[in-house]
């Protein structure tokens, strides 16, 4: 289980980085490296779920086709340099689909209370993209965001008893780690929408059908978890400097600050799920 949740993503995650930048070129490879993430989370995806048909018939199998449909959206984005503030339109417009997607076709008979929640839902990914997007230019800072997160639902699903969407959340921290071993200590490869795109469209994915489909799960803790988005405000008042032993260190000070919430949602969890 270990292995097709974390080391085969991760392992992939890392060579499937440099083969799309290789693949690309100079101009554009170093822009749409992070393709790679979910390329790898969508092997993992197969080695956990298994092949979905076509048309997908749950949302277990909408989920891979979303990640990719966002990835497509995402490479493009970048391949073509298309300026930031078109993500500002992309995203959400792609999670207001994709949670309609989820949750079709009940969602056309929703009542008030099922529509509050989804728009709660659909809020917390524009949260998510706004402080991803204020980070955008800060080296790896948005993907250990990313990784920290995944790494927290996967904690939080395990102990709301949704063991299936651990693994895959593990499954793409794996592979973000495998795109952060190239952009450490030297950040190589930007993050852009390919990222944003692909593995924020897949991590909020995965945090909502945790929170729609699985009736032990805490969703305080679940809402706890995107204070991880906002670990970057307190990891500045630290104050490392600007050497290069203090920016190799960056990525490693605000991944033990976002770790906090991450904690404070487990033990959420925990007594939630308590007997």
């Amino acid at each position: 289980m270990a292995v097709q949740s974390a080391l085969v993503p991760a392992v992939l995650g890392f060579l499937l980085t440099g083969a799309v930048r290789l693949a690309n070129g100079r101009n554009h490879g170093p822009r749409v490296a992070g393709a790679a993430v979910i390329l790898s989370f969508g092997v993992g995806y197969f080695l956990i779920i298994g092949i979905p048909p076509l048309p997908p018939d749950g949302a277990f199998h909408k989920l891979i086709y979303g990640a990719a449909g966002g990835l497509v959206v995402g490479f493009l984005l970048d391949f073509f340099r298309l300026p930031p503030f078109v993500r500002w339109f992309l995203f959400p417009a792609g999670c207001g689909a994709l949670l309609y997607w989820l949750e079709y076709p009940g969602v056309e008979s929703a009542g008030f209370w099922v529509l509050s929640g989804l728009g709660a839902m659909w809020l917390a990914s524009i949260v998510g993209l706004w402080r991803l997007e204020g980070e955008r230019e800060a080296g790896l800072n948005p993907v250990v965001k990313l990784m920290i997160a995944a790494l927290g639902l996967a904690a939080v699903t395990m102990l709301g008893d949704a063991p299936v969407i651990a693994q895959l959340a593990i499954a793409l921290a794996a592979s973000l780690f495998g795109f952060t071993m190239w952009n450490w200590p030297t950040n190589v490869f930007p993050y852009g929408a390919t990222l944003l795109m692909g593995a924020g469209g897949a991590l909020f994915a995965l945090a909502w059908m945790a929170a729609l489909y699985h009736p032990m799960m805490s969703l305080p803790a679940l809402a706890v978890l995107l204070l991880v988005f906002f670990g970057d405000i307190a990891a500045k008042h630290m104050h490392l400097g600007e050497s290069r032993a203090a920016n190799a260190a960056a990525p490693i000070v605000l991944a033990a600050v976002c770790c906090v919430p991450v904690l404070g949602a487990v033990a959420l969890a925990y007594f939630v799920a308590a007997p």
